[in-house]
């Protein structure tokens, strides 16, 4: 369920988009698969790696040292990677090894960090940790980024003097959580998401939604509202 929500978030589907892949002129080179795979920051290089690992000979495998140089130097420059690059992605997206790589990749890199923080701040219900992984993946899962999960946790575990581990109850840690997430989105310390994020903050008023109407444990069917309006009716993946 958690993956169909970030379906919804990111392509305004209700199921996975694998095969998606465009430049959105942002910054982040292209954009692709279910979590937005980013050709600049190195997650697609990492993500190519994995399925080269899994599917030798793979239509994608060829990129795999221009996407090295594009991480090494933080380009976001496509035309390095041919004309055929969004063909050859799309082509290796009907691949059931290559859809389940996206998973585990978008799973280890935003979710597990994201379910360690909450088992750390005694975040327990389902849409609580959905809350962390959207943060997690939108916005950083590092204790370095400046917008990201770890600075927003703790943000929120000051002003309302502690978190749900020891005491706080959820629901409340979880609406000021959203609220110190819109002002960071609005306002971004990250490069370059000046102009992105504050378009973003739909995301956050969807998530503090669901607890408006106690959706705790996200079963379907789920309507995820604010601008999504769409109705999942069953998790996908």
């Amino acid at each position: 369920m958690m993956d169909d929500i970030t379906a919804v978030f990111e392509n305004g589907a209700t199921v996975p988009q694998y095969a998606y892949i465009t430049d959105l002129h942002d910054g982040c080179g292209y954009t692709a698969g279910w979590i937005g795979f980013c050709s600049q920051s190195g997650d697609m290089l990492a993500l190519v790696r994995k399925y080269d690992a899994a599917v030798p000979g793979n239509p994608l495998a060829k990129y795999t040292a221009v996407l090295q140089k594009l991480a090494d130097s933080g380009s976001d420059d496509t035309g390095a990677l041919g004309g055929a690059f969004v063909r050859d992605w799309k082509k290796a997206a009907l691949d059931p090894a290559f859809r389940r790589v996206q998973i585990q990749v978008g799973h280890d890199t935003y979710l597990a960090p994201a379910l360690k923080l909450g088992a750390q701040e005694g975040v327990k219900s389902e849409l609580g940790l959905e809350n962390l992984y959207d943060t997690a993946l939108m916005m950083g899962q590092t204790a370095d980024d400046c917008d990201g999960v770890v600075k927003i946790v703790h943000e929120t575990d000051k002003l309302v003097g502690g978190n749900p581990a020891s005491g706080v109850n959820e629901a409340t840690w979880l609406a000021r959580f959203n609220a110190v997430r819109r002002k960071h989105m609005e306002h971004p310390c990250t490069a370059g998401r000046e102009s992105d994020w504050p378009q973003a903050v739909d995301r956050s008023q969807a998530l503090q939604e669901l607890a408006d109407r106690g959706e705790w444990d996200l079963k379907a069917p789920l309507s995820v509202g604010a601008d999504f309006k769409l109705t999942i009716s069953r998790p996908h993946d």
